[in-house]
Parts: structure tokens; C-alpha cells; sequence
């Protein structure tokens, strides 16, 4: 590969927040030099080709840690209804879409929102009825926890009145006890799962690429594909590397229920540079906003009621124990406070039975969180993997969180800078398709902690909000150190792999300007040294 020189006057590296002017200079796939102009020039020859980012803004790739891969793909196919403000409104865009699809199976989109609807009220299969009689249509929720179905679907799966709730999760009814086409948490999974059995390994990896593309717009360079909002598809991501296709560095962790040996094998079989099984994902409860976030205390608007872990405690310290002694890193779902101890403490568990090491175990969202634990992410070294853009996005001072949690848990959730204070590490991610893929609305919400309308005023927990460049390094080395790839990614430096992303403006002047940040042009993403996209 010939050398390329990238010139630009704000190189920020994350390593510090002091940016340079000067080059960054790449031969193969690793940097080379890292200076000032005047030094570069000594590494430049008649052969090497020089890209003009002057006046633009040069920072190592984005790593978005905690991704669904396949269902993000798949959404961006069968209709995104992120910013649908009605229940008709999204039935209606998903006809529009599909309505020349003579021989569609079944139509998988979503990421609706029922904050953005009149009422803040679940849909039902009526609306969707009148525009697909016949079509199954699945649409997963913004949070991945719950799904909206048609007649279709319920038939196809034989969901009528007399079906039982599975064990964590529910059906919507209608009062005569019909359900009503809503389908919550294990209702929804079972659903999906079946659905997932029915496509093919080169269909994900059509998904998938859709998805790799869509990442490299948005300047991610790697990604954190956890099971959960639709599977983990390594052989669809091997098509991909074999073809050459694979853009995005891949580390992906199945369900803890594929048990050590199957996990172990994995971890041999994909390990390269671009392709690599992690760990191990599972969930301990659901979400709060959902009522089925596992809860120290009950919930404020429903005195008796905290929820239950969705595994056994002794069973789920059990599962982080043996994985631990085999050493397999664990990433565990956790929105409730209470879940999130348990978390901590099986951890904590896991060193006492089988020693200290450095497995780097996360737990995933910590929406909510006991003051008292915060300090044991640095203690334990477990690694705190949240997406900023869950924090409310709208509406402020009508967000469901102020009558669920209470204001007191208000004031202890997505507590990033004390967890940080505390010495533990941050790793942004989006949870895409739960929320949009782009890091930097990630980036203005967690230095901001304000709504889309600037709410409230100086921000949400102003001493929970980070600095632009804490943001950028939890978002690129955070990432990096959780993915046991800070040897070689998430700074730009001599050695590392030639990850990187040019954006339009200097994000440390922009970074809480929230049309500026929504708006980001990404104008060239690098990995590996070869440009992936460019505008």
C-alpha cells in the first residue's frame, strides 16, 4: 500500500486534549509518525501520497462498544420509525415503504417511540392491520425491550387469547383478553428468535454490510456486537472478511447460555484483526421505563413492585464465576440499580473464588445505579459500557424517569463523571438500533446533559457531565481498553493501526452546539490505512 500523509492542523490523538498541527503519516496499515509539519516532512517522499485535511478535524476512529449489528441492518431496510411522532404516522411510512413488496415474508423494522406520540400510549395490531392484512410485520421498540405485531404475526406463531405469558414478558390484551399486538420483553424475544431461525447466513451478511456501511458514515471504525436485539452472526461476518468487505473491526459476544466450551472455541476460531469473539453477553433484567429494571427500592409510582433478575442470582454469580476462571470476559445487561450490583458482586465473587485478573468485565447500560457501587467500578475494574443518547432526549421535565424513579434515583443515573472520579472506565457505545448510530449526538448529550430543547438549563446532574475530551476518549479508547485492543487502537500513535475519522469542524469547539453536533459531516473515514468512506 502506498504511504499516505494526512495534513491537518487539529490532530487530536486522545492521548491528550492538546491538538497538532502537523501529520499524521501512514505506511501499510499502522501509523508512523505522529508531529508537527516540519518533522513529518522527513518521513515524505516522491512516492508518498498527501491528503489535504487542513482545516478539518483528524481524530482515531469512533468505537461504538455496544451495537446489535444484524437488527440494525435489517431496520435500516424495513423502515426506521425513530422519529415517527404518531402510531398512524408509522404505519403509515412503513406502507409507503413496502407496498410494492408483492413477496415480502415478513417486514422486521422499528425503533418507535411512544414518548414521541400523543398519549406516550403502545400501539396495537389495528393500525397495522389496515395497511398489511396479510404481511407478518415485527417492529422492535426504541428500547429493544417490547414489540409492536400484526393479526399476522400473532396467527403465525399461534398467540391468541389463551397463550400464557412466557416467563418475563407479557402480552398486551384488549379487555376481552384478545392480544392486543404489543409484546413485552420475552414475548417480543421469543418472537424474534423464531423469525432470526428463518434467514439465511448470507441474508445477515447482507444486513450486516448494510449496517458496516452505514458505521463507516458516521466515522466508527469498530464494534461492539452484543447478542440481544437480534443474534450474533459471526459466519455472516466471515462471508464479509473473506470477501474483503469487513470495514469495521468486528468483537462480538454471544449469550452466556452457549456455555464455556462453545465460547472458548469461538474465541480460538475468530481472532484477527478485524474479527474477534470477546466474551460473553447476557441480560439480569429489562428497563425501568419498562417496569421490569431489577430495583433496590420499589418503584416510585408503584409502591410493592421493583421487579425480579431475570436468572437466578446464585445461578447468574455462578455463570460469571466459571466464565471468569475460564477466562472469558462478561458483559451483563443492567438497567436497574439493583441489577447492577448483582453484577458487581458476582464479579467481586469471581476474584475471591478464582483470583484477580484482567478480564475487564462490563456491565452494560447502568442507567440506574446506588451511590454506594459507583465507587466499585474503579475498585473492580469493571468497566461502566453506557450509551448517553438513552439519557432523555425530550420533554425534560415530562419524562416518565421523574415518576418511575423518583427524583433521588434521578439524581444517580448515567453517572458518568463519578464513575470516572471513582477510577473506572467509561465505553461509549450507541445500542443501535436502539438509538441512531451517530457518536457524536452520544458526545453532545454526555457534555451537555441537556433535551434536544436545551432542558434543564446548565444541564441534568451538571456534575455527572463530562468534558469534550473525556467524551471523545470514552468514545475511542474507552472502547479500545474494553475490546482488549488498547495496544493497537482508540489513540492515534507510532504503532497503532491506521484507524481514523475526518470530521468537518473541531469537535472541541462544536461539541455543545447541538444542531452543529446533530448535523456532523463525516468527511473521510480510514481504517486500516485504506479510506472506507469519504464524502
Amino acid at each position: 500500500m502506498k504511504k499516505k500523509a494526512f495534513r491537518c492542523k487539529n490532530i487530536y490523538t486522545a492521548v491528550t486534549d492538546q491538538l497538532i498541527d502537523g501529520y499524521v503519516i501512514v505506511s501499510d496499515n499502522r501509523i508512523i509518525f505522529v508531529g508537527s509539519e516540519r518533522e513529518g516532512k522527513k518521513y515524505i517522499d516522491s512516492d508518498t501520497e498527501i491528503i489535504d485535511i487542513y482545516d478539518k478535524f483528524l481524530m482515531p476512529g469512533f468505537n461504538d462498544f455496544h451495537v446489535h449489528l444484524v437488527s440494525g441492518g435489517l431496520l435500516e431496510q424495513d423502515g426506521v420509525l425513530r422519529y415517527m411522532t404518531s402510531e398512524e404516522e408509522a404505519a403509515k411510512y412503513l406502507w409507503d415503504l413496502h407496498k410494492d413488496d408483492k413477496n415480502k415474508r415478513f417486514i422486521m423494522g422499528g425503533a418507535w417511540d411512544p414518548l414521541l406520540w400523543p398519549e406516550h400510549k403502545n400501539p396495537t395490531k389495528r393500525s397495522l392491520d389496515k395497511y398489511f392484512p396479510d404481511t407478518p410485520v415485527f417492529l422492535i421498540n426504541k428500547e429493544g425491550h417490547g414489540a409492536w405485531v400484526n393479526s399476522a404475526t400473532l396467527r403465525l406463531f399461534g398467540i391468541d387469547a389463551n397463550t400464557e405469558d412466557p416467563l418475563n414478558g407479557s402480552y398486551g390484551r384488549f379487555e376481552n383478553g384478545e392480544p392486543d399486538g404489543y409484546l413485552h420483553e420475552m414475548a417480543a424475544v421469543n418472537v424474534q428468535s423464531k423469525i432470526f431461525e428463518s434467514i439465511s447466513n448470507e441474508e445477515f451478511a447482507e444486513y450486516s454490510r448494510t449496517f458496516i456501511r452505514t458505521a463507516n458514515r458516521n466515522g466508527i471504525t469498530s464494534l461492539g456486537d452484543v447478542a440481544g436485539v437480534g443474534p450474533v452472526s459471526c459466519e455472516a461476518y466471515k462471508l464479509l472478511e473473506n470477501k474483503g468487505e469487513l470495514t469495521a473491526r468486528i468483537h462480538f459476544y454471544p449469550f452466556f447460555d452457549e456455555g464455556v466450551d462453545a465460547i472458548r472455541e469461538k474465541m480460538q476460531k475468530y481472532n484477527s484483526l478485524r474479527l474477534r469473539c470477546n466474551g460473553v453477553k447476557t441480560f439480569i433484567d429489562g428497563t425501568p421505563q419498562g417496569y421490569s429494571g431489577y430495583m433496590l427500592e420499589d418503584y416510585s409510582d408503584r409502591p410493592g413492585e421493583r421487579s425480579q433478575p431475570m436468572i437466578e442470582p446464585e445461578q447468574f454469580i455462578q455463570q460469571v464465576c466459571d466464565f471468569h476462571k475460564a477466562g472469558i470476559q462478561t458483559r451483563v445487561h443492567a438497567c436497574g440499580d439493583a441489577g447492577a450490583r448483582l453484577c458487581l458482586d458476582a464479579v467481586e465473587e469471581a476474584y475471591r473464588r478464582h483470583g484477580r485478573t484482567d478480564l475487564r468485565h462490563c456491565v452494560e447500560h447502568l442507567e440506574s445505579v446506588d451511590p454506594a457501587d459507583i465507587p466499585r467500578f474503579g475498585q473492580l475494574d469493571v468497566i461502566a459500557s453506557v450509551q448517553p443518547e438513552h439519557m432523555p432526549k425530550y420533554d425534560f421535565y415530562q419524562h416518565p424517569f421523574h415518576k418511575i424513579l423518583g427524583e433521588e434515583r434521578m439524581n444517580y443515573s448515567w453517572p458518568f463523571g463519578s464513575v470516572q472520579r471513582g477510577g473506572g472506565v467509561l465505553a461509549f457505545g450507541t445500542d443501535c438500533p436502539v438509538v441512531d448510530v451517530s457518536p457524536f449526538r452520544g458526545i453532545f448529550r454526555a457534555v451537555t446533559r441537556v433535551t434536544n430543547e436545551g432542558e434543564p438549563e446548565g444541564g441534568w446532574n451538571p456534575k455527572e457531565k463530562l468534558s469534550i475530551h473525556d467524551a471523545l476518549r470514552a468514545y475511542t479508547l474507552g472502547g479500545a481498553y474494553a475490546s482488549f485492543r488498547d495496544h493497537d487502537m482508540g489513540t492515534i500513535g507510532v504503532g497503532k493501526l491506521a484507524d481514523m475519522v475526518v470530521t468537518e469542524h473541531n469537535l472541541f469547539e462544536c461539541a455543545t452546539d447541538r444542531q452543529a453536533m446533530f448535523d456532523m459531516k463525516v468527511i473521510m473515514t480510514v481504517m486500516d490505512g485504506e479510506i472506507v468512506y469519504s464524502l
